[in-house]
């Protein structure tokens, strides 16, 4: 049995039974009102959103090959109206992306959004979008080696000098940002005097999570983790034999749409393995906020068992799962962990 929010209490349900509704409640509906028809119809056009937050991590351990994707909506981010009264230091912050919330009157929320291992930023728009239109201000997260995120010379071309960003990053260097990046959203969100909510997906749900369990001035009021790599299955470690090698490049295989880069160094890898260490030695009570975890049970990737043991032994009681399942025919891409859109995750339990 598993919580979850509906306006200012919880109820049990199981986790086969959660019902779609309470997903926008969780994140929209802190004050209690309940939802609307309209708000049920929209959710309905916008159920897969919720999972737009990353790419598959290790694609490259895994021997799959994934179809050409084109995403059904549009690339532009031209409907996403950038938050230009906030500034987070004199100078321009390539990792930082501000986009203020559709309803300017009121807003009912910050949230702070991390995406997966080598996944172009970009790919955030989805559920950026559902954030800003339910009154959310966003931070979006670039980590190092994504998006804008590396040193900018007149002599070196984007994609070069974003690989070679990305072969000197490390544990630190990615939590120094995602530090940064939560006191810009706190500050935000203290200054409105407004929820700050964490969303992040695979990386960067255990990113999120681990900033949580070990920085005793980091709180969040709630998250939607998708995903997230706090348990991967074991054989994935073997990728740890390549650690002496941090600026070796593993391809990826993924659809190139998702890709910040073609391939992932190993320094990535193993920022990845620290973090995952990091967060074993910190877990505690203090991560046990209202929190909906999205995972599909086949996960390549993550351990669903794993996590869910976790889970019950940390005593983890408001974290709750939902789950997902890839439909057997008309699913572009096949592999589990990647649940971001509707040519990826075609049917979920319960739903019609």
């Amino acid at each position: 049995m598993t919580e979850y929010f509906t306006g200012k209490r919880f109820r049990s349900v199981s986790e086969q039974s959660l019902p779609r509704e309470t997903y926008l409640p969780f994140l929209f509906n802190w004050g209690g009102v309940p939802v609307s028809k309209g708000l049920r119809g929209i959710f309905k056009r916008k159920l897969f959103v919720l999972m737009s937050c990353g790419l598959i991590l290790f694609t490259s351990m895994l021997n799959c090959q994934c179809s050409s994707d084109r995403q059904n909506r549009p690339e532009s981010r031209d409907h996403l109206i950038p938050l230009d009264n906030v500034r987070n230091s004199p100078t321009e912050d390539n990792s930082i992306d501000w986009f203020k919330a559709g309803t300017p009157d009121k807003i009912n929320g910050v949230a702070l959004v991390i995406h997966g291992l080598n996944l172009r930023p970009v790919k955030m728009k989805s559920i950026i979008t559902l954030l800003t239109d339910y009154g959310i201000d966003v931070l979006n997260l670039s980590l190092q080696g994504h998006g804008r995120n590396y040193s900018h010379e007149v002599d070196v071309d984007s994609s070069t000098a974003r690989v070679e960003a990305f072969k000197t990053v490390s544990y630190k260097l990615w939590m120094d940002e995602t530090h940064r990046a939560y006191r810009c959203a706190r500050k935000r969100s203290d200054e409105k005097k407004v929820f700050l909510f964490f969303i992040g997906y695979s990386l960067g749900g255990l990113i999120g999570a681990d900033l949580l369990a070990s920085h005793p001035d980091v709180r969040f009021d709630r998250m939607v983790l998708l995903a997230p790599a706090l348990d991967i299955h074991g054989i994935h470690y073997v990728a740890k034999l390549l650690s002496p090698f941090p600026r070796m490049v593993i391809p990826s295989f993924t659809a190139k749409s998702y890709l910040a880069n073609n391939g992932t160094p190993m320094a990535a890898y193993n920022a990845l393995f620290e973090t995952i260490k990091h967060f074993n030695q910190h877990i505690g009570p203090k991560l046990n906020i209202p929190t909906i975890i999205f995972i599909d049970q086949q996960d390549e990737l993550v351990s669903y068992r794993k996590l869910k043991r976790r889970v019950e032994k940390e005593t983890l009681d408001q974290w709750q799962f939902h789950l997902l399942e890839k439909g057997k025919t008309g699913v572009q891409e096949k592999m589990h962990h990647l649940i971001i859109d509707e040519p990826s995750l075609e049917r979920i339990p319960g739903s019609k």
